[in-house]
């Protein structure tokens, strides 16, 4: 007979396997998209977020209204709106950029435009992202594979 917390730890890293396929997706915001002002105000990307729940695995997609880009960058930069050489995507209107948050995302992301004036109008985000499942971001899909098989492997032994 299998113990109860054999059977709680395998639905645990069962989950775990499977958080990917539950990702969400989040258009960043919503019907406005990824736009500079006189579309929008200072915190209009701060204030869509925040009633936001933001994971590992989900994906973050900018739609963009506009001539536009995106760039992940540091607190600081974010913070000054600092000029960053790497961008993720440049585009035109009804084109746009959609970024996976690593499955083991935690912790602050900052993203911004890098076009003219645009971050200092307005055009960035700040978001918390949280661990689906804490104790496993750390480990890496090999290790997670041998976590499961081993639970498995327990299961089925006598």
């Amino acid at each position: 007979m299998v113990g109860s917390g054999l059977i709680v730890l395998l639905i645990l890293a069962m989950t775990c396997l499977t958080r990917g396929a539950m990702a969400a997706r989040y258009t960043v915001g919503d019907h406005v998209g990824w736009t500079s002002p006189p579309n929008i105000t200072s915190g209009f990307y701060d204030d869509w977020a925040a009633n936001k729940t933001f994971m590992g695995g989900d994906v973050l997609e900018f739609n963009y209204k506009g001539t536009q880009n995106l760039a992940v960058v540091s607190r600081e930069e974010y913070d000054h709106c600092k000029r960053v050489s790497k961008v993720l995507g440049e585009g035109e209107e009804g084109e746009g950029y959609a970024y996976p948050l690593p499955a083991n995302a935690n912790g602050m992301y900052y993203f911004v435009s890098t076009i003219d004036s645009h971050c200092k109008g307005g055009q960035k985000l700040a978001i918390k992202v949280t661990s689906s499942v804490p104790f496993l971001t750390s480990l890496s899909s090999d290790s997670l594979s041998v976590l499961v098989s081993a639970i498995l492997s327990a299961l089925f032994i006598r």
